[in-house]
């Protein structure tokens, strides 16, 4: 890439962060975005499907944060369809879809996660918290009981689930 794109990419940054001061805040997604297209020298979305996977896991996170989740949706359902076995990306999007109130996709979501990553307390924890919103109190306590096995610090997480 040449010096001249560069200073380009750059100078748009600076006018997207200018420009978000006074008409407020910019997308976070648009800055990522040019941000990671000026460290990688123009690529955008990166070649390798596991890279471009990772990118939209990223972006998904940083959506699903700033309680984007429809955004956030979109970026986990991009890494899923690079990488359909990414648990990370599985477990965002049972995040974003337990938020939005549908616990069933929620579930099949997390699901998902505990397929591709069975050691993960988190992603039996958030199974745990669909379980419970579905109402179905009793599969929810097998698969608390798999997560607090797995990295009993969740402890913290249950806590504020039942307070819900």
């Amino acid at each position: 890439m040449s010096t001249k794109y560069a200073s380009f990419e750059r100078l748009v940054l600076r006018a997207a962060n200018v420009f978000g001061r006074v008409l407020g805040r910019p997308s976070e997604a648009l800055l990522s975005q040019l941000a990671a297209k000026d460290r990688r020298g123009g690529t955008s979305p990166p070649d390798s499907p596991l890279v471009r996977a990772s990118h939209h896991i990223q972006l998904g996170q940083a959506a699903f944060a700033s309680g984007a989740y429809g955004e956030a949706l979109h970026h986990f359902g991009e890494a899923l369809n690079g990488a359909p076995e990414a648990p990370w990306a599985w477990h965002g999007r049972g995040d974003a879809l337990q938020l939005s109130g549908q616990h069933e996709a929620a579930l099949a979501a997390y699901e998902q996660a505990t397929r591709f990553n069975t050691e993960c307390g988190l992603h039996h924890a958030g199974r745990a918290n669909s379980l419970g919103s579905l109402g179905q109190a009793e599969a929810a306590e097998k698969a608390w009981a798999e997560a607090l096995k797995l990295d009993p610090s969740l402890t913290w997480m249950r806590e504020g689930s039942k307070n819900d």
